[in-house]
């Protein structure tokens, strides 16, 4: 966590999840003796601390000759140097779910899925005569999870299946009997619940991959903890063991491990020689009975030695967790108050843009080009009939995933040709890449370039090509944020007259959005480090979906329609929040209906419909905003503004002091990344939408 120890290059980490669970107190998460979040370590938040580019993907296996990690669902990265510590799943018999008891029986790894496992069980913790929750595995795993689970229901029945043959420590089975936790040896009822804790196996693609493992598909290493014949490869923990030097998997090893290979990664990359390690052969561990507080005890055991169980041995583990996961609270906690605004992290992606007053204000002295009031430019008819149209948008990276930040960009980049009703048919990058050396700005453009592609194919789209920049400015850590990158993006529209403006609203009109707002105010927090992990993945999830599938919905009701004029306007919600771009289609809107002599329009917004993300109003109370929120404050001068630019605020909770109040306004001016579309249309349409979905009503156009 010292900057300046960091080895030079570009470092990676790779995970399946955007937290990682402390398996050391689980057991205590499922007595209750602390909460989940107390034990997940944020992998976003560590990364960045320490500098290091952050990837949520799942590995699949390892290219060694080319040396690439295989991801799923997305493309490979290379590396020149590699450190597994992934960990095991495990170990399962097939015979179980031969039995077709698959929904019951459920292994305790990974640590997420066992636990909304254990809380679905929580509805007969009272009750006595429910089926008998069965732990399967005599190991002290399996006996720490039985304890747990006594804790946690007082009156369910609890079975611990025992393999024949193994006897439990006359103190351990003591305990259990005195808790009526009840050791079976044959095979419980299909219909029994089972939590599978029968030890530790490797993932299928180490083998796979060709790396050198031993009979439990462990990855043989050297004491430098480099593998067997790949000196460019570490594996430490549960997936990796030394050559000659046998031992148990467990995280007592796996901890011990750090020291060695934070020290051997770090002399690697300066070419001097690396220090070899030799494990010990026994390790102490504590297992918890979890019990009532004040009686809470715990056992210790040294190989096959198994003492207690006493009080102090509970307080001792207690106290060597919670030292242990402290160390990852690097920096303020997430209800500790909110930097000052001097100290504030610029926002990223789409609030980066140039505010509206100074934008527009140089726009109106620009005599050489005429601002387009829709969302994309008309650029004319093709030979085949239909119009081309296009536009242009980007940003510098939100996150250090360089792929991910591609598909988010190509995403945001689409909706303005999907906001005219049209389809995606090519694009064009800029990518303006941080000064540093070839090999790593290769790996960067090319993860950008294929997250940028993956977001254009699925709509049957193609980057047909762009253009480079190297970045003048000395790029911090991790170089993935030093990137910078625009789209322009073509489109086309079957029929010139089924062009979606943004003027063409109606009295009348419905007005529909397709998703949650929120993302600003998410990222401003992330960007301080002040978010909770499963806010940011939440939002990143639903960020990363394509919407182009709505727009197409659309146009399929207009072809069975074609008299009909389905939506009267649209426009997609970007860096000037819902009421900005909502003031743009109104502006445009009785711009028309002036130069008709008729009545302008004023848009009505129900505040209680609009749709807003997890953990926004929390982030809002905290003070949290995105760095262009103030800027777009000038667009809250059309509430209740002039005659042909007015908006009007409904609730069932309204009053212009209220804290309810005041949260929406902040959230009307929130500039959105990959945010949603908002359509204009009758009644007798938007019921239709609302019924396929994801649209949600959120106001009308009036008088």
């Amino acid at each position: 966590m010292n900057p300046k120890l960091k080895p030079a290059g570009m470092i990676t980490l790779v995970n399946k999840a955007s937290t990682t669970i402390y398996s050391g107190m689980f057991p205590g998460v499922v007595a209750g003796k602390y909460k989940i979040d107390e034990i997940l370590i944020d992998l976003r938040k560590l990364a960045s601390k320490a500098g290091v580019s952050f990837v949520m993907a799942e590995i699949e296996g390892i290219n060694l000759k080319g040396k690439k990690l295989l991801l799923t669902g997305r493309p490979e990265i290379e590396y020149s140097l590699l450190s597994l510590n992934i960990g095991s799943k495990t170990n399962i018999n097939p015979k179980l779910f031969i039995r077709g008891d698959r929904d019951l029986a459920v292994p305790i790894k990974p640590f997420s899925e066992s636990y909304k496992f254990i809380v679905a069980q929580d509805i007969y913790k009272h009750d006595s005569s429910a089926n008998p929750f069965v732990i399967i595995g005599g190991g002290f795993a399996g006996i720490e999870i039985a304890f747990s689970l006594r804790k946690r229901w007082p009156k369910r029945s609890i079975l611990l299946k025992v393999k024949s043959g193994r006897n439990i420590k006359k103190n351990l089975l003591k305990n259990l009997q005195a808790l009526s936790i009840e050791i079976i040896h044959k095979e419980p009822s299909v219909l029994y619940p089972k939590l599978i804790c029968t030890g530790n196996k490797s993932f299928n693609w180490i083998k796979d991959s060709g790396l050198p493992v031993d009979e439990n598909g462990r990855v043989l290493t050297h004491k430098t903890l480099q593998v067997l014949s790949y000196p460019e490869i570490f594996a430490v923990g549960d997936c990796g063991v030394i050559k000659d030097y046998p031992r148990p998997s467990s995280g007592v090893w796996a901890v011990r491990a750090a020291k060695p290979l934070a020290n051997n990664l770090e002399l690697i990359t300066k070419g001097l020689k690396l220090e070899e390690w030799k494990p010990q052969k026994k390790a102490i561990q504590l297992l918890d009975i979890n019990l009532r507080k004040k009686e809470s005890k715990a056992f210790i055991s040294w190989g096959k030695v198994i003492i207690g169980p006493f009080n102090y041995l509970s307080s001792l583990k207690e106290l060597i967790d919670k030292k242990f996961i402290s160390k990852f609270d690097l920096i303020k906690d997430i209800d500790s108050d909110m930097s000052s605004e001097e100290e504030m992290i610029k926002c990223r992606g789409c609030a980066a843009k140039l505010a509206f007053t100074p934008l527009n204000s140089a726009l109106k002295k620009l005599d050489l080009i005429e601002s387009s009031k829709d969302d994309s430019i008309n650029i004319g008819i093709l030979n085949s009939g239909k119009t081309l149209i296009q536009s242009v948008d980007g940003f510098p990276s939100l996150i250090s995933d360089p792929w991910l930040n591609g598909r988010l960009l190509a995403f945001h980049s689409c909706s303005d040709i999907w906001a005219c009703g049209g389809s995606v048919i090519s694009a064009q990058s800029l990518v303006n890449l941080p000064a540093i050396p070839n090999n790593l700005q290769e790996e960067l453009l090319y993860q950008v370039l294929e997250g940028i592609n993956s977001a254009l194919t699925v709509q049957g789209a193609n980057l047909i090509g762009g253009h480079t920049l190297e970045s003048e400015k000395i790029s911090e850590e991790p170089f993935s944020l030093g990137i910078e990158s625009s789209l322009t993006v073509n489109g086309i529209i079957d029929d010139k007259k089924y062009f979606w403006s943004k003027g063409g609203m109606r009295k009348g009109d419905q007005i529909l959005i397709s998703r949650s707002l929120g993302t600003g105010i998410i990222f401003s927090a992330f960007m301080n480090g002040q978010v909770k992990p499963y806010i940011l993945d939440n939002v990143l999830k639903e960020m990363n979906k394509s919407q182009h599938d709505i727009i197409n919905y659309i146009n399929q009701l207009i072809n069975l329609n074609p008299r009909s004029r389905i939506v009267n306007a649209c426009t997609d919600i970007t860096g000037f929040g819902l009421l900005g771009h909502l003031s743009e289609m109104l502006e445009s809107t009785n711009s028309g209906q002036l130069k008709m002599k008729l009545e302008p329009l004023k848009v009505i917004l129900e505040l209680d419909n609009i749709p807003i993300y997890d953990g926004v109003k929390e982030l809002l109370n905290k003070g949290f905003q995105s760095s262009l929120a103030a800027a777009n404050q000038v667009f809250l001068n059309n509430i209740d503004g002039d005659k042909d630019l007015r908006f009007e605020l409904i609730s069932n909770d309204f009053s212009s002091d209220s804290s309810f109040y005041n949260t929406m306004l902040k959230i009307l001016v929130d500039p959105q990344t990959c945010g949603p579309l908002v359509v204009c249309c009758s009644s007798i349409y938007s019921e239709k939408l609302m019924q396929q979905g994801p649209w949600i009503k959120i106001g009308f156009i009036a008088e």
